[in-house]
């Protein structure tokens, strides 16, 4: 992929169709997708759906994925709910990263928790999954990452990479609430951390990217893939002077703190009509068989289900 970064080229994301729609009135929604090889052409997927009362669940399904082409095998199922009262996790669980290390499978999810005045936070927990039952357990009644002296007001981990103890986590933070007109603004972007168990990190002061002026205000679930000595970032991000909604946006980086944002090279941008035409987020970037995927939200957050770009990988 690296010369698509030397020639300044757009990455060539084709996209394949809408993987998941929601249906039925007892869950609405289908955001946050992430994957995990299972076996042969078979991969677990999680995602995200909402109950009437707006708080978000976590399903599970297996998927087939060949060819370019992803396909939900079976019916998607219920695996984790919203905690208990008072727990950071207490109003909804949202899906964000699956990985696999020294034979266990985790599931690293933000817990929701709402605050007064139509404020809310969001921290990191962790689950494991059964990949055979296709259940999760909670490992900690608390979160992994979240609200201390470096991240005062939430901290969303979305993007892992993991060599032999070394744990990298690239992280949404919240950097201040503003009042405007229309009610509260969140400010948020990403940061950076490390740990030695997936479970105590050490945080790295700062914002790995900056805003992009004054009216970008928030970096929606960055997804990282490392591939010959460069990390590759897509990541959500809004809004401009003239688009209010979500985009996918992207960065490189030799060594995972500095990064060089182009978001021309993004190479997926809202389609012309449908589902996904309004909105673009959420994306989630894996490789299979010389193929790089990329599962995203379009429209209303996930409200219209989620879907699936492909290109080939340049390994």
């Amino acid at each position: 992929m690296q010369h698509y970064l030397d020639e300044h080229r757009p990455f060539p994301w084709t996209r394949t169709g809408r993987v998941y729609a929601p249906a039925g009135t007892e869950f609405s929604h289908g955001s946050h997708p992430c994957a995990l090889h299972y076996h042969d052409d078979i991969f677990i997927v999680a995602f995200t759906r909402r109950d009437p009362q707006q708080r978000s669940h976590i399903f599970l399904s297996y998927a087939r994925v060949d060819a370019g082409i992803m396909s939900l095998v079976g019916e998607p199922t219920l695996a984790l709910g919203y905690g208990s009262p008072g727990t950071f996790d207490c109003d909804g669980v949202i899906s964000v990263c699956l990985i696999a290390h020294r034979g266990v499978i985790y599931l690293y999810y933000v817990g929701w928790q709402n605050l007064p005045d139509t404020l809310w936070s969001c921290d990191t927990g962790r689950a494991i999954l059964d990949p055979g039952a296709l259940t999760l357990i909670r490992e900690f009644p608390g979160p992994v990452l979240g609200r201390d002296k470096h991240n005062p007001l939430f901290a969303a981990a979305t993007a892992f990479h993991v060599t032999g103890d070394i744990w990298r986590t690239w992280y949404n933070s919240g950097v201040r609430w503003e009042r405007t007109a229309d009610g509260w603004r969140h400010y948020y972007g990403i940061h950076y951390a490390e740990s030695r168990d997936g479970i105590d990190w050490t945080c790295r002061p700062g914002m790995c990217i900056p805003f992009a002026d004054d009216y970008e205000y928030a970096f929606g679930r960055p997804s990282v893939y490392y591939l010959d000595g460069t990390y590759y970032m897509w990541f959500a991000h809004r809004a401009t002077r003239d688009i209010a909604t979500y985009r996918i946006g992207f960065a490189s980086s030799a060594d995972g703190y500095t990064w060089l944002r182009n978001d021309a090279l993004a190479g997926l941008d809202v389609a012309p009509q449908g589902w996904d035409s309004e909105m673009i987020c959420y994306p989630y970037v894996f490789a299979h068989h010389g193929l790089m995927y990329m599962l995203y939200n379009g429209n209303g957050y996930g409200r219209t289900g989620f879907g699936l770009a492909v290109m080939e990988s340049g390994e």
